[in-house]
Formats: structure tokens, sequence, C-alpha cells
């Protein structure tokens, strides 16, 4: 495996976990999961994916 494959796969784990973390607290809610969570958890899997692209250009830069 590349550098940069393994700086983007630890990043997108970092994002997934975070994920997840978020998940069972909304889950765990008196209320349950609203609209508005779910467009809280689609943010997150977007700022994901945003991350890995910046941490992949950085890290091809860098190299």
């Amino acid at each position: 495996m590349t550098l940069i494959m393994k700086s983007v796969l630890i990043t997108a784990g970092l994002g997934i976990l975070l994920i997840g973390i978020e998940w069972n607290m909304m889950r765990k809610k008196k209320g349950g999961v609203t609209p508005v969570d779910w467009r809280n958890l689609r943010d997150l899997a977007f700022m994901t994916a945003g991350a890995c692209a910046l941490v992949a250009f950085g890290v091809a830069n860098l190299t």
C-alpha cells in the first residue's frame, strides 16, 4: 500500500467512526432520529469524503 492510500484509509476510518458515534447518539434520543439528524449524517459523510480528497491531494503533493 502506498502512503496516499494509507492516509486516505485512516481519514475515512475516522470519519466512519465519527458517523457511527453520531448515529448511536441520535438513535438513543427520546424523539428518535429526525430528518434534521439524517441531514447531519449526510453532511458528515460529505465532509468525510472531502477530507479524504484533501488528504490525498496534500500527501500526493508532498511526496
